[in-house]
């Protein structure tokens, strides 16, 4: 397949040679500056290319496509500049190219960047263009004409792309149909060639966000929705930030920094066990300080709270990295230990309580323990069915309440779902 402006694609088995390229960039040129006057800068232009010999070499070609690697078409721009030589580059990209490796695999997927160069080539035939392959699946492309004659010719491009694509080794009746997006801008007399570059792909971005399967030129209606859209942004961030942090203030206890209920009704409904269980095992502890409305008639409701605070820090301590711990209500936490079975979750549980009594904190009015102690329900379940983790903190709250009114506080109950 024959190539132009310094880009070949190649033939089955078989490359251009170098020379075979540097013959057909000065054709391509040629019919790319048919005015008589521009011969002396053509010249020149020639003379910059071939002295920097990499760009117009065998090296220089993209494998898959035969277009200019990206360094090579960035030398190759800035000697036509420097030539004086004037046109516009577009930056094409295909839409949606990552849905065709995903449901045709990667090697599929070259193929129709391969078909899809080739219409992009042919497309620019008589324009001599200079395509390089940007990268992935986006290509630069220098015309050597004005804006509005480019435009033209990158619709034709988009049409001759679009067309539905049937590739060897697909099924009988099987397509691809691909979609492009372009941005294109003037190349400009002086400033870095990179300006262009982030030119293009600001209008290709905008291409892009406007719906896809269509050309935008840069101008200054593009740079200030580049500019709108980045304002958007950064104001979605904040507000993502800001709707984080709302959830975990909703969801977090103000007097002792606990997740709250609401938090806790989110975990009740998950299921432990069976094939499509959340968890396959889970304990949860129910966990009462004793005797606390006693303390609160003793010491007023402002101790009362610090005693809450210090009890639901020790506990969070206690707890594992893995669990959850809540304030159900009044003085009442809740521990979910999610793949925990009943024995772990014991200790757990005997590691808290020991914990709350460590903090020897005074509690005239308990009858279990000089000072402040906690009575623990654990329930565990795992492979038995279908188990809520609110029917393990009901069980386990049972136990609890059954302790106390047996006397049994300061204490950790327990007992399998089964059971």
């Amino acid at each position: 397949m024959h190539g132009f402006g310094g880009a070949v694609l190649p033939r089955a088995h078989s490359k251009a040679s170098p020379a075979d390229h540097n013959g057909r960039m000065r054709m391509g040129l040629k019919h790319a500056l048919p005015h008589s006057g521009f011969q002396a800068k053509l010249r020149r232009t020639l003379q910059l290319w071939t002295a920097r010999g990499p760009v117009l070499s065998e090296q220089s070609s993209d494998p898959l496509t035969g277009f200019l690697r990206r360094d090579g078409f960035v030398d190759a721009l800035g000697a036509a500049r420097q030539a004086g030589i004037r046109g516009v580059v577009a930056l094409i990209d295909l839409d949606n190219f990552k849905q065709v490796n995903d449901a045709w695999g990667h090697g599929m997927g070259d193929h129709v960047l391969q078909e899809a160069a080739r219409r992009i080539a042919s497309s620019f035939r008589a324009a001599s263009a200079l395509l390089s392959r940007w990268g992935g699946d986006e290509f630069l492309v220098f015309l050597p004409m004005d804006t509005e004659r480019a435009t033209a010719l990158l619709q034709d491009c988009m049409d001759a792309v679009r067309r539905p694509m049937h590739l060897d080794g697909m099924p009988a009746g099987a397509h691809i149909h691909v979609t492009l997006s372009a941005g294109l801008a003037a190349l400009p007399e002086r400033g870095p060639v990179d300006n262009v570059l982030r030119s293009v792909d600001a209008a290709m971005f905008a291409a892009k966000t406007s719906g896809r399967d269509k050309v935008l030129c840069f101008d200054e209606d593009v740079g200030s929705v580049i500019g709108r859209r980045r304002e958007l942004a950064a104001a979605l961030s904040i507000l993502q930030d800001r709707n984080r942090e709302l959830t975990r203030l909703v969801e977090t206890d103000a007097l002792t920094g606990l997740r709250n209920r609401h938090a806790l009704n989110q975990v009740l409904p998950i299921e432990v066990g069976g094939e499509t269980g959340g968890w396959k095992q889970c304990s949860v502890a129910f966990l009462d300080i004793d005797h606390f409305g006693d303390y609160n008639h003793l010491h007023g409701d402002s101790q009362g709270d610090d005693v809450l605070r210090k009890v639901a820090d020790t506990i969070s301590q206690a707890a594992r990295q893995s669990d959850f711990v809540f304030r159900k209500g009044g003085e009442e936490l809740v521990v979910v230990l999610p793949e925990t079975s009943l024995d772990a979750a014991r200790g757990v549980a005997e590691r808290m309580r020991e914990a709350v009594l460590g903090l020897g904190i005074q509690h005239q009015g308990s009858k279990v323990a000089p000072v402040v102690s906690v009575t623990v329900g654990v329930a565990s379940a795992g492979n038995v069915g279908r188990v809520s983790v609110q029917q393990l903190m009901e069980r386990a709250s049972e136990l609890a309440m059954q302790a106390k009114v047996a006397d049994r506080r300061n204490a950790v109950h327990h007992c399998n779902w089964q059971d």
